[in-house]
């Protein structure tokens, strides 16, 4: 793997941000008092004495922020070093190794590049895990993905509530009709969509459920392989129903996908 040199302000940002993570704790002691001072781009998680507080990122992370810490450090992800990854065709309806798919290029060098403000795909665990490090930040375990995406405990199968379809309108990027031979576009996108194309759940996060999966810290005992939440543009009720949060699916940590992404946390 490629060490990654972190600069001044990177080594100052991470300072800053664990200060705060421990001024964080101290008010969790006091009450789990919301903190008055919340990093942008992150959503306070109120917690319980069985569920620490912390922060979540309010999308998952984009392409330009992947971006902006490759170009930083000079990371080489792993699909780069594979020199290939896996991308969904829809002519063969099937999962294919496309040579030269990575992030930057997620479905392949002869499409489109990765839009900035789309979530990054195309990330191992191990990539997931260096921008983590990087920007002082964690990923989260199952757990305290389930007790964000639940509004901390509050609803058992949606960000919103119990619907899947509150009145009608579509409130995530998931696939309608039956996979993978018809896509009706019902909300709005026929893939991947930009982060915050749809209203954010009560506690602030965006996507939680649906537009792409996202890796967390916990692995399945038996194979190792990682615990992978939310859901993503290629999931249906024919098929796959990932966007209810209760679902899991587990993908080997050398996975890259342009259907799989993050977003961090700060304890």
């Amino acid at each position: 793997m490629n060490q990654v040199r972190l600069s001044f302000w990177s080594l100052l940002k991470i300072l800053v941000v664990g200060a705060f993570a421990g001024a964080m704790v101290s008010c969790e002691a006091e009450g789990a008092q919301r903190p008055t001072d919340i990093p942008e781009g992150m959503v306070w998680i109120k917690g319980t004495e069985e569920h620490p507080s912390f922060l979540m990122d309010a999308t998952e992370v984009t392409t330009a922020a992947f971006a902006a810490f490759v170009e930083e450090t000079g990371y080489v992800s792993e699909a780069e070093e594979f020199g290939w990854s896996g991308v969904f065709n829809k002519d063969s309806l099937a999962w294919l190794p496309i040579d030269s798919a990575n992030w930057r290029y997620p479905l392949g060098p002869d499409s489109l590049a990765a839009r900035p403000e789309h979530p990054v795909t195309q990330v191992s665990l191990r990539d997931a895990k260096a921008y983590a490090e990087w920007a002082g930040k964690s990923l989260p375990t199952e757990e305290e993905w389930m007790w964000a995406a639940s509004q901390s405990g509050r609803f058992t199968d949606f960000p919103w509530g119990k619907e899947m379809v509150p009145d009608g309108k579509y409130p995530g990027n998931w696939w309608q009709g039956p996979f993978p031979y018809e896509d009706n576009v019902l909300d709005g996108f026929p893939g991947i969509a930009p982060v915050k194309s749809y209203p954010p759940a009560e506690n602030g996060l965006y996507d939680i459920s649906g537009n792409v999966w996202e890796w967390t810290a916990t692995t399945k005992a038996q194979t190792k392989e990682s615990v992978i939440k939310g859901g993503s543009f290629l999931c249906s009720t024919s098929y796959c129903t990932g966007f209810n949060f209760r679902q899991n699916q587990y993908t080997p940590a050398d996975s890259g996908l342009n259907h799989l992404g993050f977003r961090l946390i700060i304890r």
